[in-house]
């Protein structure tokens, strides 16, 4: 009895042995088989952006500042709201040493003026009494020094035109007038007393209502894709969901400024945004983001969750006579959903949608 249950308790294990070596056979049978759907390549069109913020501005505005060397404040000639030509007198100061200096000025034309009369009268004079003796060295000597006399003071008369001239430009620019057609934005009548601080405050702001812009930095890397004619999406945080067309009017040649971005050296550049929307809600000194579009053309296409990265090798599973294949494939613009196959694949290849990182060459594929 003890050998027939010692047999029997041998075969109990084999088969057990036996029925755990089957359960893994079955196991790497399946996990060596690949569920998935696939997909192709396909031609759409493919954007590459440049994103930055930026502030919302006036397009075109005139801004006023007090200007000390101009002397005193002596009228502010419009109010906030009203609309201006361009042209039309802002402000006006009084500088009394400018009066005083046209009326100094004034004075030394006028004496020099008498004396050249005088010294004309005497030169006159003298040629007469040459004509009658000719040879009196006496008088040719007094006549040759009033001669002399005369032209100098022709000079002075001449300098004396020249500073009535700057006087009279100077106190015409004593008027500050409107540079173009607009709105006075703002007046700020106590910014005259800030000429003691660091920043000078705007005195008078006049700007054009109808045009606005959007005004940003870019890196240098960004500059050499954005260009002048571009095509901008406006948006801001304050309101959500919004959105504005613009087109990038300006961008800068020279640098703005060389600051550290996060501990690097980084070279700005200014770029100006054209609003072409007119209905826009926002206002002047509102943050924006502008969306640039740098380039778009049509090209082939997969899904981005298709191609995988391994370092700097971009690579694609396909399916060949029901197996897995790893494909090495050239890839160029990235978008939120897809992007750009440039070599590696044709349009006849199935390509597994989305591999887990379980995927390998080889695997047995069971296409949905």
């Amino acid at each position: 009895m003890e050998k027939k249950k010692k047999i029997g308790i041998a075969i109990g294990v084999g088969v057990l042995i036996v029925g755990l070596f089957g359960i893994n056979i079955w196991k790497k049978a399946a996990s060596e088989n690949v569920t998935a759907e696939v997909t192709n390549i396909i031609e759409e069109t493919v954007s590459e952006k440049v994103m930055t913020p930026g502030t919302l501005k006036l397009a075109n505005e005139q801004t006023v500042y007090f200007a000390p060397e101009n002397g005193e404040i002596s009228e502010v000639l419009v109010e906030e709201g009203e609309d201006v030509k361009k042209g039309t007198p802002l402000l006006r100061y009084e500088n009394k040493q400018l009066e005083l200096e046209k009326k100094q000025n004034e004075l030394q034309l006028q004496s020099s003026q008498l004396q050249l009369n005088n010294l004309r009268d005497q030169h006159k004079e003298l040629d007469e009494k040459l004509e009658k003796d000719s040879k009196n060295e006496m008088l040719q000597s007094e006549h040759d020094q009033v001669w002399l006399q005369q032209q100098q003071t022709n000079l002075e008369i001449e300098q004396l035109q020249l500073q009535k001239q700057s006087i009279e430009q100077q106190i015409a620019e004593l008027e500050v007038k409107s540079e173009l057609d607009g709105k006075v934005v703002s007046v700020n009548d106590v910014a005259g007393a800030s000429s003691n601080q660091l920043e000078p405050q705007p005195l008078i702001q006049i700007g054009t209502l109808e045009q606005l812009m959007v005004e940003g930095i870019i890196s240098e890397y960004d500059t050499l894709k954005v260009k002048q004619g571009q095509s901008v999406v406006l948006s801001s945080d304050v309101l959500p969901g919004e959105s504005w067309k613009g087109k990038v009017s300006f961008v800068g040649y020279l640098p703005e400024e060389a600051n550290s971005l996060g501990g690097e050296t980084g070279v700005q550049y200014r770029i100006e945004v054209n609003v072409e929307d007119k209905n826009i809600l926002l206002k002047p000194g509102f943050q924006m983001v502008m969306e640039i579009l740098t380039e778009e053309r049509k090209t082939k296409t997969l899904p981005l969750s298709a191609v995988k990265q391994e370092g700097d090798t971009s690579y694609v599973f396909t399916v060949v006579d029901g197996k897995t294949e790893k494909k090495e494939v050239s890839v160029g613009l990235v978008s939120n959903e897809s992007i750009e196959i440039t070599d590696g694949l044709s349009e006849e290849d199935e390509v597994l949608l989305d591999p887990s990182d379980d995927v390998s060459a080889g695997m047995d594929v069971t296409v949905k």
